[in-house]
């Protein structure tokens, strides 16, 4: 629980990944602004499985199938622009800024 709101583990996460679920696969480079806190944009998607809905919950995953975090949809996954298309709620470089 964080100020009151459900927020699932990274362990739940990669369950979750391996289920039917809404997942966004990104590539290398993605998936590195990724963990470090940053949000994907339309050049980063490689595929996308289950919702596209605009405030829909994802799984973020690299190319691999690993899970990185989750987001949530802000625009068309379809978009191959400059713009943020999944905004960052949790990635698995959270823990590590926080031991700063």
């Amino acid at each position: 629980m964080k100020d009151e709101k459900f927020f699932p583990s990274f362990n739940l996460l990669a369950i979750l990944a391996e289920a039917e679920a809404n997942k966004v696969f990104v590539n290398e480079k993605a998936a590195w602004l990724f963990i470090c806190g940053r949000d994907i944009f339309g050049g980063g998607i490689v595929s996308v499985q289950g919702s596209r809905q605009r405030d829909a919950f994802t799984l973020v995953l690299n190319e691999f199938g690993e899970c990185l975090g989750f987001g949530r949809i802000d625009r068309d996954l379809g978009s191959k622009d400059t713009s943020v298309v999944v905004k960052n709620i949790s990635d698995v470089g959270d823990f590590l800024r926080r031991e700063r």
